[in-house]
């Protein structure tokens, strides 16, 4: 017999062997005669491979087809550049300069902005957060939050800081702010017009 791959024929099939061959195992066909082509399945993969396919253009170069949907992006707003400088106490020197970033955390151990010198700070003591404004021309702002500390966050104008003790305070140029005994200015600038 070949040593081709054979299928068995199913036993109970409509055309019903005769009694004397119940004994023995239904015959066995080979697969290749199944399909009456010696070459199913493909033995190989085609070596050639596909052409690359181009990407769809930019959605910007498209045209844009009269009675289509054209989903609009917001206008890009002036990015904002922002820092806090010491203006006295023992935090840090006197002028010293802290870039804000888009999230800023202000401590005596650990933060962005180290104030290690005064023990009044806490460790983890606020963060400053940039955060798109409430109105539509608002634009973005950043937001002084205090984090829970031992001895409070204050900030407000140059006059009345030192009794505007905050939690939550949307900061504008020129604010002051308390921390222990270290006092900062914010001032902001934004790049290439209003934010």
């Amino acid at each position: 017999m070949d040593d081709k791959p054979t299928v068995q024929m199913d036993p109970f099939s409509e055309e019903r062997q005769p009694d004397s061959d119940r004994g023995q195992s239904p015959p066995t066909i080979p697969i290749d005669d199944l399909f009456h082509d010696a070459s199913w399945p493909p033995l190989a993969e085609d070596p050639t491979p596909p052409p690359p396919v181009a990407p769809p253009p930019a959605p910007d170069s498209r045209p844009d087809p009269a009675g289509q949907t054209t989903i609009l992006r917001p206008e890009a707003r002036a990015p904002l550049l922002a820092w806090l400088a010491v203006v006295a106490g023992p935090g840090a020197s006197r002028g010293q300069v802290f870039t804000l970033e888009s999230e800023t955390v202000i401590g005596r151990k650990t933060g962005q902005i180290l104030l290690a010198s005064d023990a009044s700070v806490s460790g983890h003591h606020a963060r400053v957060r940039l955060e798109p404004g409430e109105g539509e021309d608002e634009g973005h702002s950043f937001v002084l939050y205090d984090l829970a500390s031992s001895n409070g966050t204050f900030a407000g104008d140059r006059e009345s800081y030192r009794d505007e003790r905050v939690y939550r305070h949307e900061l504008k140029d020129g604010d002051f702010i308390l921390l222990g005994e270290t006092t900062l200015v914010f001032k902001q600038v934004a790049l290439g017009g209003k934010s």
